[in-house]
């Protein structure tokens, strides 16, 4: 049997529940049929609430503190980036005889050839004078020398989005099936903000018609790092009224429409080649949005459900079985590359192996004890880091910067995570039994403190991982 094609659709801050097959608002009729027709993962989190740690994260595999890369660059100085210690699961494929092509925004900081692609010039991203990457200068000589335009995307006028459909739907049309297994991923800078109204979808939605959260009206900050409600109440995350809210809102649907059509493009085209039965196709997003979640708004240091759950469905390929077409387990992004190394029957080394995807789709029910991790460290607006541990009842978080703090949610009872149980007598039990786990998983993996992370060699990425 040929290898199956690998397709891969990324979009940047959108929220889990926010596709018409789960919240009945959304217009995504495309993703709607991937779902019908695929599996899709309700609980899965992403590793990282952030651009750049979670993207670098899904490519290698390890958590953003086993990378090096925790923070967005050129947040707080802090210049990490992948490097040729790393290894992709782009790599792996290319190195088992796939054509590997990228199109849209990366948000690595490294040049994509350098990754594993065969074809992709995106090197988005934005550094301090002075620290640029030495790699980046000479990819970026190379393609000038080469009559290219040096890679810069994120510096036309033109949005990522649309340059990404401009040059990746011609590419992939011209693809010839017959010249082997193709990995072709398409990333999408939307419904990441600023955001705006998408023209062709703008009459779906109202801003009136909105359906606002409901830890937007209930949140009060009692028993919850005091800087979130400074947040709250002023600077990046605040929202001025709900008529704000409900305009960005409504913006925010048109532009998932926008994402969701430009993913109905690429599996037309996959359709018409005759290589959609043979591809597995992974949809997922980098991280969500709080989008009115406790009266915040976009992302960053902050550890909610409404930026940690993220949309995740998978295609498999005709002929490959799976036990449920809703697998409810946890699962965390760091496992998706080996997944698609797995099925696709590649070898998944180091940080690819043992991967609980593959696992979840064979078995008929989640583990009882089933967890997974996640981490932050810092935002243009301020240094927060902390780490934590979510299982499918509860979520545990401990803050390790300067403001030493611990939350605990029954989100059983508590989905919307407004009563930090973490003091409470009566969640003693599972208070130890999660804080041991995180506190075991952050320093079983190499994970440090603030005193470290803010060392100039960290920030400047001259740490051996």
């Amino acid at each position: 049997m040929k290898r199956p094609n690998i397709l891969i659709l990324e979009c940047d801050q959108m929220q889990a529940k926010r596709m018409g097959f789960v919240d009945g608002i959304a217009h995504t009729p495309n993703l709607d049929a991937l779902a019908a027709e695929g599996v899709h993962f309700p609980n899965a989190i992403t590793v990282h609430g952030q651009c750049v740690p979670s993207r670098c994260a899904f490519m290698t595999g390890m958590s953003p503190h086993e990378t090096n890369v925790m923070v967005n660059y050129p947040f707080h100085g802090h210049c990490g980036h992948l490097t040729t210690r790393n290894r992709t699961f782009i790599q792996e494929f290319q190195k088992n005889g796939y054509l590997t092509a990228h199109f849209g925004k990366s948000h690595l900081g490294f040049p994509l050839r350098t990754l594993g692609f065969d074809v992709g010039e995106c090197i988005d991203g934005h550094f301090p004078a002075g620290k640029e990457p030495q790699e980046r200068i000479q990819a970026r000589e190379q393609s000038l020398r080469n009559g290219g335009d040096g890679h810069l995307d994120c510096t036309e006028e033109k949005s990522i989005h649309y340059k990404a459909l401009d040059e990746g739907i011609p590419w992939l049309e011209q693809c010839n099936p017959d010249d082997g297994p193709l990995l072709y991923m398409f990333d999408t800078n939307l419904p990441h903000p600023p955001f705006y109204y998408e023209k062709a979808f703008e009459h779906m939605f109202k801003p009136e018609d909105m359906i606002l959260p409901e830890s937007y009206y209930k949140e009060n900050w009692e028993g919850k790092p005091p800087f979130l409600k400074e947040h709250c109440k002023s600077g990046p995350h605040a929202l001025e009224s709900e008529a704000q809210l409900r305009e960005e809102m409504a913006q925010y649907y048109t532009l998932i429409a926008e994402t969701d059509r430009a993913c109905g493009q690429i599996i037309e085209i996959l359709k018409k080649k005759g290589m959609w039965d043979n591809t597995i196709v992974l949809f997922f997003a980098d991280h969500g949005d709080m989008m009115g979640g406790h009266g915040l708004c976009r992302k960053g240091t902050m550890p909610y459900e409404e930026l940690y759950n993220i949309p995740c469905i998978m295609k498999l390929p005709a002929g490959m079985q799976r036990k449920r077409a809703v697998v409810d387990d946890l699962i965390i992004s760091t496992d998706l590359g080996g997944a698609l190394l797995e099925l696709a029957g590649l070898a998944a080394p180091g940080a690819f192996a043992n991967n609980d995807i593959v696992h979840a789709l064979q078995r008929e029910a989640a583990p009882e004890d089933e967890h997974v991790f996640f981490e932050h460290y810092a935002a243009w607006y301020g240094i927060h880091p902390f780490y934590g541990v979510r299982t499918k009842t509860m979520k545990y978080v401990r803050w390790y910067g300067e403001e030493q703090f611990e939350e605990l949610y029954d989100l059983a009872m508590d989905p919307h995570e407004l009563t930090n149980v973490a003091q409470d007598p009566a969640h003693r039990e599972q208070y130890l039994k999660l804080s041991h786990r995180a506190d075991h998983w952050w320093q079983s993996t190499g994970g440090r403190d603030l005193a470290y992370y803010e060392s100039e060699a960290f920030k400047n990425n001259r740490n051996a991982l």
